[in-house]
């Protein structure tokens, strides 16, 4: 992967990840956590680009991977 990439996410992405991780969506990530479906997916969106990866389960592969989430 390109080093441009970021290898990192906030602390709100980790929590959504974390979320979508045992399998809540969007909706039930902003209900949770008391924000929009649309700043979850912006959020989601985000960690994509910094993890270099296009699909949500490639996602929290990714985190898990990374030891972003447990």
């Amino acid at each position: 992967m390109s080093p441009a990439i970021v290898r990192t996410v906030t602390p709100r992405e980790t929590e959504i990840i974390g979320w979508m991780a045992a399998g809540k969506t969007a909706a039930e990530i902003g209900t949770i956590l008391g924000i929009s479906p649309i700043t979850v997916n912006t959020h989601i969106s985000n960690a994509k680009v910094r993890l270099g990866v296009f699909k949500d389960t490639a996602l929290v592969a990714a985190a898990l991977r990374n030891g972003i989430i447990r």
